[in-house]
């Protein structure tokens, strides 16, 4: 009896110590779902980005997490699609349904020059967005600082948590404080912008930086501050071979706790092929192909070796197919380049700049024509500003121009002309600058010069001598010249 005692004893203390602890608070910290991202051009790759979302959430609600951190590039473009924000709308629906929140910042991908979708969720009451008012979970606060570009870095004003900090903490002293943030963060080798300065800077005490940005789990500690990535939640390149993952946060009174777990995703296999032999070239691959199984996977297949050994990629890429391979991906090592997705197309390697400038050449533009293509062409000019500067510069070569300077001119048919015969090439001069006055009255012909022209009579009666003679005779005194402006440019 004794022994039951004490024991009763021990589990009722036991319960009395838990009691007075504060309950854990558990966070899902992700990134970087890139929704949308049409990855090879492939559709069925585009549902795998938001399929690998969507377990993140189930996630969520299965482990009941109390708040799901985002940490920006919750879409891959600043435009999705319809049905890209349609289908994400669902995902955050089922979260809002399990009265998890949705905490998020904007990622450099999505980032939107005024409104943000992450403000269309929060108007929806599927999303918050974070910023300098922090969002309270017990004795937790989370603050959350927007992409900022790395140029802008040196510039950012962190007095901007001054006065929303102050007056909130003032009502509430909090135990543990999170930032979220989507940059590249020293002290990690890629680092552009330095932690130790965040976190010095800000007016609050910082205990984790829950980033966002690069896609392989990082964790350190600056401090007593925790800095981690938590990865992308798919692959959005061939380097990305890591597993993919989330991060869990757990606090409680002992501390902040950060561990990792990993998504299932889509298998990228990897064949490496060594060429030696030019007459099994073909045979070498496909039998190295058939080591791997390639069913349902992203295939890459590394070509490298003999430069002078020639591979029918095409016919490569098509046994990929066969195989089951969803995507096949070639890269020719030899020469350092990755196939085009379509082998067929023959490629040529050249200078850009020149291969234009012989399209142009081809094209045979006029002065005008050649400073359009110029001022479209120039990276410096923004589309708003293409009409203006366009204006400008055709005004000025307007301007530069002297009409009074007969140019060559096309020879035009005329047409209700009162001769029946085709004026004699002898009058009708290629140096000829046109009719002149009002088209229609074709008699006011205008000779190249105030000299009179000779008319060989022997070719045309006599009727149509005395006619034509009337134009040939006929002084460009007489009637003004008009000049066609599109001529000149």
């Amino acid at each position: 009896m004794i022994v039951y005692v004490n024991t009763a004893i021990l589990i009722s203390n036991t319960n009395i110590i838990e009691s007075h602890m504060s309950p854990k608070i558990k966070i899902l910290h992700t990134a970087d779902s890139h929704i949308g991202y049409r990855q090879y051009h492939s559709d069925v790759r585009r549902q795998d980005f938001l399929d690998a979302f969507s377990s993140v959430i189930d996630d969520a609600i299965e482990m009941k997490i109390d708040a799901v951190v985002h940490a920006g590039d919750l879409f891959d473009s600043r435009n999705p699609t319809l049905e890209d924000i349609l289908d994400t709308m669902n995902i955050l629906a089922r979260l809002k349904g399990a009265d998890i929140p949705f905490l998020a910042i904007v990622g450099n991908h999505e980032s939107k020059q005024h409104t943000q979708w992450l403000d269309l969720f929060q108007n929806m009451g599927i999303a918050i967005r974070l910023g300098t008012v922090p969002y309270e979970i017990e004795e937790v606060a989370i603050y959350g600082i927007d992409s900022v570009a790395k140029s802008k870095i040196p510039l950012f004003d962190y007095s901007i948590f001054d006065s929303a900090g102050d007056e909130v903490q003032s009502m509430h002293e909090y135990k543990y404080n999170l930032l979220v943030m989507h940059q590249l963060i020293n002290p990690f080798a890629f680092g552009e912008w330095d932690s130790e300065e965040v976190i010095q800077s800000l007016p609050f005490e910082v205990h984790a930086m829950l980033l966002g940005d690069y896609h392989k789990y990082e964790k350190t500690k600056v401090g007593d501050c925790w800095v981690t990535y938590c990865g992308s939640t798919e692959r959005n390149s061939a380097a990305e071979r890591e597993t993919r993952s989330y991060n869990i946060i757990t606090i409680n009174d002992s501390g902040i706790d950060i561990s990792r777990r990993n998504i299932s995703t889509r298998d990228f296999e990897f064949i490496e092929v060594l060429l030696d032999d030019d007459a099994k070239a073909h045979e070498t691959i496909f039998a190295a192909i058939k080591e791997h199984d390639v069913s349902g996977k992203v295939a890459f297949v590394d070509i490298s070796g003999n430069t002078d050994i020639v591979v029918s990629f095409s016919e490569v890429e098509e046994f990929l197919l066969k195989q089951g391979a969803l995507v096949p991906r070639i890269r020719d090592i030899r020469v350092g380049d990755e196939i085009a997705d379509n082998a067929l197309v023959s490629v040529s390697f050249s200078d850009p700049d020149e291969a234009v400038k012989e399209e142009i050449k081809k094209m045979d533009l006029t002065g005008a024509g050649l400073v359009i293509d110029e001022i479209v062409r120039d990276m410096l000019i923004g589309k708003s500003k293409l009409d203006n500067e366009t204006e400008m510069r055709i005004g000025k070569l307007i301007e530069e121009m002297d009409f009074t300077d007969p140019i060559p001119h096309i020879k035009r048919e005329v047409m209700d002309s009162p001769v029946e015969e085709p004026i004699p090439e002898s009058i009708c001069k290629e140096t000829t600058v046109g009719y002149a006055g009002d088209l229609k009255n074709a008699n006011e012909y205008v000779s190249e010069d105030e000299d009179e022209v000779e008319i060989d009579e022997e070719v045309m009666d006599k009727e149509v001598t005395e006619e034509k003679a009337k134009f040939a005779t006929k002084k460009t005194t007489s009637v003004p010249k008009q000049y066609n402006l599109g001529d000149y440019l």
